[in-house]
Order: C-alpha cells, then sequence, then structure tokens
C-alpha cells in the first residue's frame, strides 16, 4: 500500500509500478499485506535494472523483547494522519488478554513496548463446499505452479516488478516486470491458491487486473467491477474459510482516500464474493487504511494505525476484532505491506523518509512474540505484498 496526501508528488519521476500490500494513497495519493505508488505501470522493457529470476539476499537481525499481560482497549476518537511516521527500531511485545487478571513482566533492552489485546477466539464459517476454485480435480487445491506458492511471500516494488521474499534466507528474487495495459498506479495485491495475483489499481481507481505469478507480463481483467457500494478503494488479502474448507474469499478493508485515519466505524471489512464477484460490506472497523493477510486455518489479520502500528486480528464473518499487538515503533509508512508465513508476521516498511527502500521486520507470532529486524534495508521499496493460503502454518 501506497498511502498518503502528496503521494503522486513524492512518487513523481520513478519508474512505472505493478502491486499484496498496499500503497496508501492517502499517504501518499495513491495507497500493500498489500499497494503502489502514482506512477504507471511498466512495460515488459522497464522496471529495475535486476535481471528475471536476480536474487538478493540482505541480513541482520536486531532483537525486540517479549514482556507480560494486560487488558489494554483501544484508542477513542477518530485520529488522522498528516504526515507519515518514519519507521525506526523495533521494540519489544506485551501480551494482554480480556480473561488474564495478572500481569508479568521480562527485563529488556528494549527502548518501547508493544501490547497485544485478545476478546475471544476466531470462528470459522462452516465447512461448505463449493467455494473457490478447482484446480488438479481436489476442490481448491494449492496449484502447481512453476513459482511455488508456499516459499515465500510474493511483493511488489515501486518499479513495478513482481519479487519473492523468501524468509528462510531473507532473499529477495526478481521475478519479472508487471505489464497490464490501461492501468497504473497499484494499490494493493493479494494471492489467491491458483497462483493468480489480484492488483488493485488507483488509475482508474478500484480497477482490479490479475494474471499468473510466474507469468506478470499477461494481466487479464478477471471482472470485478469497482465502486460496488461506495467502496473504490481498499486493501486485501484471501482467507480460507478454515482449516477443514481450504476454500478462500478475498477480504478488504476499506480507504476512502484523504488522510489516513483511525478511529470507530471510520472504515469497514468487506469481501468479494468468488462466483460473481459481488462486494458484500461485512461490518465497521477502526482503519480508514490498513492492509490484510489472511491464512490457510481461516485466520484475517489487519495492520494499520497512526500513531502507532497495529496487527489485529478480526472475525471474517462479523468484523468484531479478537486481538490485537501494539508497535509503537513499527507504524505503516508512505508504502507498506505484509504478510503471514510459517507462524510469523513479516512488515515491509520504509527503511528511512517517503521514498526509501524497504526494511523487513519480523514477527514471531506463535513463539516468543518478539519483532526484530530481518533485513535492515532491502534491493526495493515494497508497495505490496501476498501470499498464498498454501503456505505452511507454522
Amino acid at each position: 500500500m501506497v498511502r498518503g496526501v502528496g503521494i503522486v508528488a513524492a512518487l513523481a519521476g520513478m519508474a512505472a509500478m505493478g502491486a499484496c500490500s498496499m500503497p496508501n494513497p492517502a499517504w501518499v495519493d495513491v495507497w500493500g499485506s498489500g499497494g503502489g505508488s502514482d506512477s504507471t505501470v511498466a512495460t515488459a522493457s522497464e522496471g529495475s535494472s535486476s535481471g528475471v529470476g536476480a536474487t538478493t539476499s540482505v541480513g541482520g537481525s536486531e532483537s525486540g523483547s517479549s514482556g507480560g499481560m494486560s487488558s489494554t482497549t483501544g484508542d477513542p476518537g477518530t485520529t488522522t494522519l498528516d504526515v507519515t511516521a518514519t519507521d525506526t527500531m523495533t521494540g519489544g511485545v506485551t501480551t494482554s488478554t480480556s480473561d488474564a487478571t495478572t500481569s508479568t513482566s521480562d527485563a529488556t533492552t528494549s527502548t518501547s513496548d508493544a501490547t497485544t489485546s485478545t476478546s475471544g477466539s476466531s470462528t470459522g464459517e462452516g465447512t461448505t463446499t463449493g467455494e473457490g476454485t478447482t484446480t488438479g480435480g481436489l476442490e481448491c487445491a494449492c496449484a502447481d505452479s512453476e513459482v511455488p506458492l508456499d516459499d515465500g511471500i510474493f511483493v511488489l516494488s515501486d518499479d513495478a516488478h513482481l519479487w519473492k521474499f523468501r524468509p528462510g534466507d531473507d532473499s529477495f528474487e526478481d521475478l519479472g516486470a508487471i505489464v497490464c495495459p490501461g492501468v497504473s498506479a497499484p494499490f494493493s495485491m493479494a494471492v489467491d491458491r491458483t497462483g493468480q495475483a489480484w492488483v488493485m489499481f488507483n488509475q482508474p481507481a478500484g480497477a482490479i487486473r490479475s494474471f499468473d505469478v510466474d507469468k506478470p507480463y499477461a494481466c487479464a481483467d478477471p471482472g470485478y467491477v469497482a465502486g460496488q457500494q461506495g467502496v473504490v478503494r481498499f486493501g486485501m488479502a484471501f482467507v480460507s474459510q478454515d482449516i477443514e474448507n481450504p476454500c478462500e474469499k478475498l477480504h478488504g478493508n476499506t480507504y476512502n482516500g484523504g488522510k489516513i485515519s483511525e478511529g470507530p466505524g471510520v472504515g469497514s471489512l468487506i469481501r468479494v464474493e468468488p462466483d460473481d464477484l459481488k462486494l458484500q460490506i461485512v461490518g465497521p472497523t477502526t482503519f480508514n487504511g490498513a492492509e490484510l493477510t489472511g491464512t490457510g486455518d481461516g485466520r484475517l489479520f489487519l495492520f494499520g494505525g497512526v500513531k502507532k502500528g497495529k496487527l489485529v486480528e478480526v472475525d471474517k464473518t462479523t468484523a468484531e476484532y479478537i486481538g490485537e499487538t501494539d508497535f509503537p515503533n513499527l507504524l505503516p509508512t508512505s508504502a507498506f505491506a505484509f504478510a503471514f508465513f510459517a507462524g510469523d508476521f513479516y512488515f515491509f516498511t520504509e527503511s528511512g523518509g517517503p521514498g526509501s527502500k524497504s526494511k523487513v521486520s519480523r514477527y514471531d507470532y506463535d513463539g516468543d512474540q518478539k519483532l526484530t529486524t530481518a533485513v535492515a534495508k532491502g534491493p526495493v521499496r515494497v508497495v505490496g505484498a501476498g501470499v498464498s493460503t498454501c503456505v505452511p502454518l507454522g
């Protein structure tokens, strides 16, 4: 996602773009995890100087800390953001649940805390079959793609190239330039179990195009109609029905343009039905501008926030918040994205000011709940990120 007022100006002169995280238009006039910037989509001969298949490894890890429990609630009122905060060193994590009454704390060298609050447990959408796609004779089976769907996170750079980030060795691989005639300024991206990347664009606003992850040069129009129920832009991700039913639906969190904001009811959780691509509003959220990531066991997460970054698990059937983790030093930047992979979350935020190449932060969600820097500065500025629900859960 590329965000914020003034994104067009901030990205003027940059190479054409393509996009699962989201560039934030309110942050950058173009909303990418998801995203994109306000540049045009590259042709096959444009984009970065890296060759297709080029792999770059960058490393470095800085540990945060884990902490104790407290019952924390969200911020009241609505907050807007004029200037994108620059992401800094990540700090520790403090966990809280609604049924925890005791508090513990571990001494660390971290300079900041993150807070996780949980209000309940997630519920699936049942085990109804007949939804989603069918491949290989098995309903909603993972596609046997030339580019594997289960070994990394697909990311979109601001020069319109599709890349893959592999958490195993923290490497980036350039998969090629994205070529989508008639659209520009990618906003957000999601990847499904068939190996299709779905990219939303800002020009025309809300337009979606899709392509095989092994053929980013061959975009197609899937038939989605923008502007349904007054919703134009949204960060997006696919999520399975539940652990028993891998069939998936596309979900999103709305962004109304203008300034990114946070407060009760400022955004909406939506879903797009797989059969007819009709948009349905699920319920209100506290984010006007957020990215999403989904899992193969039916969990859905949002990443947004104005004064601090917030990772929120949300019930995909009701939009009710299940749990929240706060990161005071990990804010969404002018371009940001995030994705779930093997029990961890990976956040792609700008390493310096607006327009800088992305850093990668890792949150060990199912382990010690520490937030660390996996890559201090990557080879590209990420505006979108997408992960298939075929990736391992832990």
